[in-house]
C-alpha cells in the first residue's frame, strides 16, 4: 500500500486514510479473511493509530471489515448478496438516467471522450482496476450530463462489494474488452434516441439477474478468494 499523502500544513487526512485502505479491500489488493495489522498500517500510512480505528470502524459498518474483539480485525469475505444489491440499484437508476438522455438525444462524444480514451487504454494495458475506476468516471460523467450528480456519488460510494465481484469478473477472457464495448454502444443509443436497444444493452451490461451462476462461475475460476 501506497503512503497516504500529506494534506495542508503536513495533516494526513482521514479521508484519505479511509479511502486508501476500502480501495485495497474492493480492489482486491488484500485478501479476503486476511488479518488486518493496525501497527503495521500505522508504519505504512504515517498515520497515529486513531484515523486507522476509525476508518475500520466505518468500513465495518459496510460490511467490508470483520472486528472481533480481543481476536483481532480481518477483510470481510465476498458477499454476492451485497454486490447483486448494489447491481440491481445502479441498474434501476443507470439506466433511467441513459434513457433520460436517450430521449434528449444528448450529444455525448464530446464529454467522454476522454473517460474514453483512458478506458481503452486500461484494455490495452490489462489494468482492470484502472478500468473500473475509469467506468466509474464514465457513469459519473453521465450522470453529471442529465443533472444527478449527487445520485451518482450515493452509487459510486455504495459499490465496493460489487467492485470486489467486479475485479474477479474482469479477469475472465475477452470480458474487459465486452465492457468497452459496451460502453461505446451506450453513447451510440443514447445519441441516436435508440431507446429499445439501449434497454437491451442496459439489461446485458448489468447482469444482475445471473449473479447466482456469475457467483459459481467465479468461485470456480478463483477459488483462492473464498
Amino acid at each position: 500500500m501506497e503512503t497516504v499523502r500529506k494534506g495542508r500544513g503536513g495533516q494526513r487526512s482521514r479521508g484519505e486514510v479511509y479511502r486508501q485502505i476500502k480501495d485495497s479491500i474492493q480492489y482486491l489488493e488484500w485478501m479476503p479473511g486476511s488479518v488486518i495489522h493496525e501497527v503495521e498500517l500505522v508504519e505504512r500510512l504515517g498515520v497515529s493509530r486513531t484515523p486507522i480505528r476509525e476508518a475500520l470502524l466505518h468500513l465495518a459498518s459496510e460490511y467490508l471489515v470483520d472486528i472481533y474483539p480481543q481476536r483481532g480485525t480481518y477483510v470481510s469475505a465476498i458477499n454476492f448478496h451485497l454486490a447483486k444489491e448494489c447491481t440491481y440499484m445502479r441498474h434501476i437508476l443507470d439506466s433511467e438516467v441513459c434513457m433520460e438522455l436517450c430521449r434528449k438525444r444528448v450529444s455525448l462524444q464530446r464529454e467522454l471522450e476522454e473517460q474514453m480514451y483512458l478506458m481503452s487504454f486500461a484494455v490495452k494495458k490489462k489494468d482492470i482496476i484502472k478500468y473500473i475506476q475509469c467506468d466509474n468516471d464514465f457513469h459519473g460523467a453521465v450522470f453529471a450530463q442529465a443533472g444527478h450528480e449527487m445520485t451518482w456519488e450515493i452509487i459510486s460510494n455504495s459499490r465496493a462489494h460489487y467492485n470486489r465481484v467486479l475485479t474477479l469478473d474482469l479477469k475472465r477472457p475477452g470480458a474487459l474488452e465486452q465492457s468497452f464495448e459496451d460502453h461505446k454502444r451506450l453513447i451510440q443509443y443514447m445519441e441516436s434516441g435508440d431507446g429499445v436497444a439501449l434497454a437491451e444493452l442496459m439489461e446485458r451490461h448489468h447482469d444482475y439477474r445471473d449473479m447466482d451462476e456469475r457467483e459459481k462461475e467465479i468461485k470456480e475460476m478463483f477459488p483462492e478468494y473464498f
